[in-house]
């Protein structure tokens, strides 16, 4: 072998190397999902400018939530037998009708919903906020991205069953968690007489392939199927999961939330999702918002849109 066959080896022998090694890293971020300092929250090409700032007044209007109003401590166990946790803020005005609120990835309950928490008890409704598994106070070594946290789902709202028979529930879903409460829809649950999915995305093949191209400008082929391989591998995950099929066999009246501003999950998955879904639907396209921050950005056309679907289906 000439000098030059064994440098073009090594050369090859190193890219392959590093696209293991990036596929590996890959599969450990998105499954294993470290968590972030929040103390320091940084600007992203994903979460945008604003996100620091979100960050904090996210995390004082927690402390403003917890302090004001009283809550109880609740858990389930799942059908994998992982104890998870929620915080259920009960109405002082008494009301059999409760949201069930899904916090999306490498986030919790609070994170996601602590701006929403007194416009929901303000509008008469118990709000249950849960952790979903691997976050929070919840168990699990790893994340599902809803395909194993929708089965959860129907746990938590046995739950409120138990609480309030005969009572209503609206599943509202933000990010991960919008496809967490779209894979739910599925199953129909007599007692969910809506659901709310804000910024969810179709499957996360083609999530995961948006998120690539946005943060590493790689192409979707070789890494998603080599990706989908060691999911049905090590955890027992099928990435084809497709929240369109889900919504297309639903009959609960659903309401779809997107901000156009959102690099993470382009709002065409909401609108992909939208034309899938047979039941009665309503969507709500905000102008300039990024990933998760269409309440931020419009809080009043925000509330507004949402309780009017919620007085709706109740």
């Amino acid at each position: 072998m000439n000098v030059f066959m064994i440098i073009l080896c090594m050369i090859l022998a190193a890219i392959a190397l590093l696209f293991i090694s990036g596929l590996i890293a890959m599969f450990f971020v998105f499954f294993f999902s470290p968590k972030f300092d929040r103390a320091n929250p940084k600007p992203d090409v994903l979460m945008g400018e604003e996100f620091p700032r979100l960050i904090q007044e996210t995390d004082k209007q927690t402390a403003v939530i917890r302090s004001k109003y009283a809550y109880e401590s609740v858990s389930v166990t799942s059908d994998d037998a992982l104890k998870l946790y929620a915080d259920f803020y009960i109405n002082e005005h008494p009301s059999d009708n409760t949201i069930i609120c899904v916090h999306g990835y490498n986030s919790c309950g609070y994170y996601d919903f602590s701006r929403m928490v007194e416009p929901i008890l303000q509008n008469g409704y118990n709000c249950l906020l849960i952790d979903q598994r691997h976050y929070g106070k919840s168990e699990g070594k790893f994340t599902g991205f809803g395909m194993l946290e929708c089965r959860d789902v129907l746990k938590w709202i046995n739950l409120v069953n138990e609480r309030f028979p005969g009572g209503k529930i609206v599943l509202y879903g933000v990010s991960m968690g919008a496809a967490t409460v779209m894979q739910t829809s599925k199953f129909n649950p007599p007692s969910v007489v809506g659901i709310v999915e804000d910024c969810g995305f179709t499957s996360c093949k083609e999530e995961f392939a948006a998120t690539l191209k946005t943060t590493a400008h790689l192409p979707a082929f070789p890494m998603i199927p080599i990706l989908s391989f060691w999911c049905k591998l090590f955890l027992k995950l099928d990435l084809k999961s497709d929240s369109r099929d889900c919504v297309a066999a639903t009959n609960i009246p659903m309401l779809f939330i997107h901000g156009t501003a959102d690099t993470f999950i382009p709002y065409q998955m909401c609108e992909e999702c939208y034309e899938a879904c047979q039941s009665e639907k309503q969507i709500k396209l905000y102008d300039g918002a990024g990933h998760a921050q269409s309440h931020f950005i419009h809080p009043a056309e925000y509330e507004r849109d949402f309780f009017e679907f919620v007085e709706k289906v109740i």
